[in-house]
């Protein structure tokens, strides 16, 4: 089937109504709205800690869909119920219906129910979100039960049924598919997984456990993603509560970087038992004493409070908590409670990772084609190699000799953002930087709108190539134009 063909005028039109649509449903953010006092966690850039869009607006945007939304439950094997949420578009993205969309939810931040941004019933497309174990949505409140295990073995399983309910080939509880539950034909061949921050380390890890029983998954998008624990714990550098960037001295690229690892040192490595967290209340905090007296003051590199927290504990890396171990910094005598020990970091961050996994994916997901999505500042990470996309690019293409795609094709994103110039980049397919260094030119401005249309972008993108299998390393111009339903006034 041939995309169809429109007038450069009515292309225009369309994606600007294509903006609205996808807007409409969202309430305004006013930044003015939301005060940020000494000791909240309000404006560090994350929906956490039980921030919602009423009292942290500026963090946690009130995303709606602009489709019909409706439950599900189904049985996920050993684990309990688990509650989804099917949100259908108004009308098919194509004439022979809508492709799918899974979205994963995150396993280290509290996200306070079903996920609606990026909102994909907007481009015509068929979004599947869904509880972890023992989770409540607190708009709905529905309830999956079970206990979570934070990514963990449970965690897999469970998003491989949510996966396997979205492709048709699972029931939910009153024993009825998908395309039976939906009003619009659904395309269950063509389903894509989309993942913000640390949620692509379960989908990683299903797909390379489970890929060969998911025969509909045809496309990942990754946002901004963590690779390991050393990036997960933001130990290269992260994001102070101004929005500032604070780089750990000891991480340098290239020496500092494999593509399996990221190799830091912990010289001085020392455990404040004084220090108070403002955000979080914990006691004592890893730092790097480089100013030699011992405390911790702005002279040192203090780890970020921003760390896992996962079966009441602080997860630092495996390498830095062995290091506070070995230093002397902390014996296991005195170990603090809320902090897992080596043996503990070293068996939890075994399997919460993604890098040395990819490979696996050329036996379980051979044809699986991959976008990966990232802004010239990263909500999180801010090393300047952007070590995390890196490893990821070179996992999924060489380790797992995929298809991928480094931000949308420029023609996207102007689509859904006419006024996108030169400034987005137009990366070919199988494209890498020559110095990850320069890996800014490869990524798109984050400012306005384009933080949530970049990403909608992607998905367009993706949806699109899978429905007229169509490759290209540049297309130059969108495979097809979603004609959204007529506005009511």
């Amino acid at each position: 089937m041939k995309p169809k063909k429109v007038p450069p005028t009515t292309a225009v039109f369309f994606a600007i109504l294509m903006i609205w649509a996808s807007l409409s449903g969202c309430s305004q953010v006013n930044p003015a709205s939301s005060t940020l006092t000494p000791g909240a966690t309000c404006g560090n850039s994350t929906c956490d800690n039980n921030e919602t869009s009423s009292s942290c607006a500026i963090d946690c945007r009130d995303t709606k869909i602009s489709g019909q939304t409706q439950m599900a439950y189904i049985n996920s094997e050993g684990v309990g119920d688990i509650a989804v949420m099917i949100a259908t578009p108004k009308a098919a993205r194509f004439p022979e219906g809508a492709g799918v969309v899974v979205i994963a939810t995150p396993i280290f931040s509290t996200t306070g129910g079903f996920l609606t941004d990026p909102d994909v019933t907007s481009l015509g497309l068929i979004q599947i979100s869904y509880l972890w174990p023992g989770t409540k949505d607190t708009q709905t409140g529905a309830l999956s039960s079970g206990t979570f295990d934070y990514g963990g073995e449970q965690s897999v399983r469970v998003l491989r049924d949510v996966i396997r309910f979205a492709s048709g080939l699972l029931p939910d509880k009153k024993g009825v598919y998908l395309p039976t539950l939906v009003p619009v034909s659904s395309l269950t061949g063509e389903v894509g997984l989309y993942a913000f921050g640390e949620a692509s380390i379960t989908v990683v890890n299903v797909l390379r456990l489970y890929g060969d029983v998911l025969p509909g998954v045809q496309y990942f998008v990754g946002r901004e993603n963590p690779t390991l624990d050393t990036l997960s714990c933001l130990e290269a550098g992260y994001l102070d509560d101004s929005g500032n960037p604070i780089f750990n001295p000891f991480y340098n690229y290239p020496a500092s970087y494999s593509s399996s690892s990221i190799n830091l040192t912990y010289p001085n490595i020392l455990w404040d038992a004084a220090y108070k967290d403002q955000h979080t209340g914990a006691v004592g905090i890893a730092f790097l004493d480089l100013d030699g007296n011992k405390t911790a003051t702005a002279d040192d590199y203090i780890m970020s409070w921003k760390v896992p927290i996962m079966f009441g504990k602080r997860y630092y890396s495996a390498a830095l908590t062995q290091s506070l171990l070995y230093s002397g910094a902390l014996t296991l005598s005195i170990w603090p409670e809320d902090l897992a020990t080596p043996e503990e970091a070293a068996r939890e961050w075994s399997i919460r990772r993604s890098t040395n996994h990819y490979v696996d994916l050329r036996l379980t997901m051979p044809n699986l084609k991959v976008m990966l999505v990232f802004a010239q500042a990263d909500h999180i990470q801010v090393a300047q190699d952007k070590p995390h996309i890196h490893q990821a690019f070179q996992g999924f293409r060489f380790e797992a000799g995929l298809w991928v795609r480094l931000n949308p094709d420029r023609a996207y994103v102007q689509s859904l953002l006419p006024s996108a110039g030169l400034e987005f980049p137009d990366n070919p397919a199988d494209t890498q930087p020559d110095n990850w260094m320069q890996i800014q030119s490869y990524a798109y401005p984050g400012q306005g709108s384009a933080e949530h249309l970049v990403p909608l972008a992607a998905a367009a993108e993706m949806a699109d190539r899978v429905h007229f299998g169509r490759w290209d390393e540049n297309l130059g111009q969108v495979l097809y134009i979603y004609f959204p339903p007529t506005l009511q006034p």
